[in-house]
């Protein structure tokens, strides 16, 4: 288990940081952003796939390409 002792002796057992508090506080941060950031990040999404497609049927179809259709 050499793979094991690498990551308890470089990260879980140090005291000059990225220990066992920092894993936690990534672990919270991960959970928060998935039930926060997200969802509203669909919502922008969507948003922006329905303005480009106005955008492209508005402006690039009937302007650069109005005989093509």
């Amino acid at each position: 288990m050499k793979l094991g002792k690498l990551i308890r002796d470089r990260f879980i057992d140090r005291q000059g940081g990225f220990g066992l508090n920092e894993l936690l506080g990534i672990a919270a941060a991960l959970i928060i952003a998935g039930f926060i950031v997200i969802p509203s990040m669909q919502s922008f999404a969507k948003n922006l796939i329905t303005s480009l497609g106005e955008w492209w049927e508005n402006t690039i179809a009937k302007s650069i390409f109005p005989t093509s259709v």
